[in-house]
C-alpha cells in the first residue's frame, strides 16, 4: 500500500499578506468594538494625551470608531469628524481582501490581480487620508522652517 505524502501548500506573498491584512483589520474592528467611548477605558491611551497636546486630526479616532461599531454615526463624527470616512477605508479593505484573494486564486493573470487591488488600495488610501497627508506636510514644514 503507498502512502500519498502531500508536500504542504506553500502561498504566495499575495495570499500571505492579504491574511496579515484581514488579522490586523480583525484586530482595530475587535479593538472597537471591545472598547467604549463611553466608558473610556482603551487601553492604549492617545499620544498626544500623553504629551498633553492640543487636540489634533487623529484624536478622538479610537472613540469615534467605537461609536460606528455601535452604529452611531453621529456622535462618532463628534469624536472625529474623519472618523466615519477612516473606519469605512478600513470596512472597504476587510472585503476587499477575500475579493481580491478569490480572484487572484481563480485567475491565470495573478499580476493583474495584484495590480487592480494595489492600485484600488493606494487610490482609497489617498482619498481617505489626504487631511492626515497634508497635516503631516505642514507639520514638516513648521518643524524644517526656521
Amino acid at each position: 500500500m503507498w502512502i500519498r505524502h502531500r508536500h504542504p501548500v506553500n502561498p504566495s506573498p499575495f495570499i500571505i499578506i492579504n491574511g496579515i491584512f484581514l488579522v490586523v483589520l480583525l484586530g482595530i474592528f475587535s479593538y472597537s468594538a471591545i472598547f467604549s467611548a463611553a466608558h473610556n477605558n482603551y487601553p492604549v491611551p492617545s499620544s498626544l494625551e500623553i504629551l498633553k497636546e492640543s487636540k489634533d486630526i487623529s484624536t478622538g479616532l479610537s472613540r469615534s470608531f467605537s461609536e460606528l461599531m455601535r452604529g452611531r454615526i453621529g456622535s462618532a463624527r463628534e469624536y472625529n469628524e474623519h472618523g466615519p470616512r477612516i473606519f469605512l477605508f478600513f470596512l472597504l479593505q476587510f472585503f476587499m481582501r477575500p475579493f481580491f484573494l478569490f480572484l487572484y486564486i481563480r485567475s491565470q493573470k495573478k499580476i493583474i490581480v495584484i495590480f487592480l487591488d494595489a492600485g484600488a488600495s493606494i487610490v482609497l488610501f489617498l482619498i481617505t487620508f489626504w487631511p492626515f497627508i497634508c497635516r503631516f506636510k505642514e507639520i514638516m514644514v513648521s518643524v524644517i522652517s526656521p
